[in-house]
Formats: C-alpha cells, structure tokens, sequence
C-alpha cells in the first residue's frame, strides 16, 4: 500500500508532472515524471538508442520551466505518486480496483526512486484486464526507462 504521506493531491503537481516532465507508456499504463530542482536528470546524460528526452531538451516551452514544481521534498519526505484512472477504464468498480492495484505498485518502488520527484500513473484501457504484478512490472519499465529508478 502506498502511505498517505507519498500520494499527490494538488492539481498543481499533477499538472507539473505530466505538463512539464516526461513520459513512457507501457500497454497498460503511462507513466509521467518531473524531477524535483537540484534532481541529477536523467535525459542529460549520454543520450543512447531508445532514450526519453524532454520537452525542455528538445527546445520545446514547458510548464515547468514557466514555474516552479510545486512544493518541498523536504516536507513531504519522498516522492509524490498521482493516479488517473478515467471512465474509459471501466465502471467505477473496475476504476477503484485499478487504482488499489496500482497503489500497491507504487507502493513497492516509492523507496527507490529521488525524494523530489512527481510521478503521475495513466492507467489506460487494458489496465482493468491486467493482474497486479503485471502492473507492477508495468511500472517498474517506465520509471526505468524514464532513469527514476
């Protein structure tokens, strides 16, 4: 289970993530990163085959160069961890099992992953067909692709 203490609920940190940082998608889920300020970032290092490169690499305007990321890792203690589980997933029975499920898989890897970073989990259409430690495996892939863990 993920501790209330790692779960985001400002509107303001959602849209940080998953405006102003990066992305990779899995079949299941799309996983949404942005680095907290002073955060080694991953895209500036040697870039290889299949690497995820940001918006503000690319030159392209972002939120979270406009402002801030919103908040300090020292007062919440370790990353912030946001769902999206939209209507298209299924009915809200389906949509409250899909999001217990991937609590729980962020709940495995929150120790791992920079004290500053936001995280925004997309489950996408499959997500509600798909088992838990699948979703974890999921997961596990896009934060590594994404260099957080």
């Amino acid at each position: 289970m993920l501790p209330a203490r790692y779960r985001m609920s400002s509107s303001r940190d959602f849209t940080a993530a998953v405006k102003g940082g990066r992305r990779a998608g899995r079949t299941a889920l799309v996983v949404h990163l942005a680095l907290g300020p002073g955060s080694p970032d991953p895209a500036t290092a040697a870039a290889g085959p299949g690497r995820v490169v940001s918006a503000a690499h690319r030159g392209e305007p972002t939120v979270a160069s406009a402002a801030p990321v919103v908040g300090d890792p020292a007062r919440w203690g370790g990353p912030r961890v946001g769902l999206v589980v939209s209507k298209a997933v299924g009915n809200a029975v389906t949509r409250h099992a899909v999001a217990r499920r991937l609590r729980a898989a962020a709940g495995t890897v929150v120790a791992e992953i920079e004290p500053s970073s936001l995280i925004v989990i997309r489950a996408l259409r499959p997500a509600a067909d798909t088992d838990s430690s699948e979703l974890a495996a999921q997961l596990r892939s896009g934060l590594r692709k994404l260099g957080a863990l």
